[in-house]
């Protein structure tokens, strides 16, 4: 059975809206959205400019847009584990030595930089990135977005596990700035692409690498946690 008029306009509309936003994403992470343009937009998605007003009301509402599907696409890739970790963390550890308590949080903190890393590295998350350290180092209203929507909840998430694996009775500024060096031990490889593609002799980064990124976090993770508890 053919798809209704109303139907098929429907499912024209949203996929009028996805190319947009994809193209969107690419162009504002290039040019900027100053100097990001709606012709090139709409050419890059190939669809007539107009239906950029007609999507998004303009401009400015493309650009949020595009910071929305990738708040979205993260939370996707990511939310699950979260989600679980915060469960467990808003429990009883359910363990009934502080080592076993510490080890459990290290497991929790491996797992979650695994995941982090395994984004990061990913062919897709090229265009979230260019977008996302235009915000960071020029930041628009659209900034609540990423923050709200993804990476207040990561470092919260990261804090808090290192609360538990330090064994202190409540978050403070050391762990704040330990769950951020540890999300910025991955975040490197995305940031810092070109320069460790070429430093490592890399093509580009496998399956293999990334493996050896993970195990490297993970080691760092773990000899830091060490080096806390000898001090």
């Amino acid at each position: 059975m053919n798809a209704s008029p109303a139907t098929a306009g429907a499912t024209r509309g949203v996929a009028t809206r996805e190319s947009l936003v994809r193209a969107a994403i690419d162009v504002f992470g290039r040019d900027g959205f100053g100097a990001a343009s709606t012709r090139a937009i709409s050419q890059a998605a190939g669809v007539n400019q107009a239906l950029i007003a007609y999507h998004f009301g303009g401009k400015p509402g493309l650009y949020l847009a595009a910071l929305s599907h990738i708040v979205d696409s993260l939370q996707t890739r990511l939310a699950p584990l979260l989600d679980t970790i915060e469960n467990g963390l808003d429990s009883d550890p359910g363990v009934s030595t502080p080592g076993a308590e510490t080890a459990q949080a290290l497991e929790l903190l491996h797992r979650l930089t695994d995941a982090f890393v395994q984004v990061l590295t990913s062919d897709e998350s090229a265009s979230w990135a260019r977008l996302i350290l235009r915000e960071q180092q020029d930041p628009s209203d659209g900034f609540e977005l990423l923050y709200d929507g993804i990476m207040h909840r990561m470092l919260d998430v990261t804090t808090r596990l290192v609360r538990r694996a330090r064994g202190v009775p409540a978050v403070g500024q050391d762990e704040r700035l330990f769950a951020v060096t540890i999300l910025g031990q991955a975040l490197v490889f995305r940031a810092a692409r070109t320069a460790v593609l070429r430093e490592m002799g890399w093509d580009r980064i496998t399956a293999a690498e990334v493996d050896a990124i993970k195990a490297m976090l993970r080691r760092n993770v773990a000899a830091m946690l060490k080096a806390e508890r000898m001090s």
